[in-house]
């Protein structure tokens, strides 16, 4: 199994893990759709990458497949960025914007 750990500050960790639940997910399973969200719409240099706060916990994303874990790491790279940094600001993007949240919530079938 290939990993991208993105550190993050402790209340940002229970905050993912917290908001990964409600979505009935797990954080790991939560992680791992917003770094494939990014390989498709390439967002990392739009976001602010100042890292708020000291990062002591970490986020962990698990791919079976090595060569998302190259993506990823080449993709961040293109921002100058490394997978752990640009990981963690996915994760913290997240948290603000509630993207997942929002589209789970959309009823794409209501034609009223």
């Amino acid at each position: 199994m290939h990993q991208i750990v993105g550190y993050v500050t402790e209340a940002e960790a229970r905050a993912f893990a917290s908001y990964a639940e409600a979505l009935g997910l797990d954080a790991t399973a939560l992680a791992n759709l917003l770094i494939r969200r990014e390989l498709e719409l390439g967002r990392l240099g739009a976001l602010d990458a100042a890292p708020p706060g000291e990062r002591v916990t970490k986020v962990t994303a698990h791919f079976r497949a090595a060569d998302l874990k190259a993506q990823f790491r080449d993709h961040a790279a293109r921002f100058g960025l490394r997978p752990g940094p640009a990981a963690a600001l996915l994760y913290r993007a997240e948290l603000e914007e509630k993207w997942l949240l929002s589209s789970l919530s959309v009823n794409h079938f209501d034609s009223t």
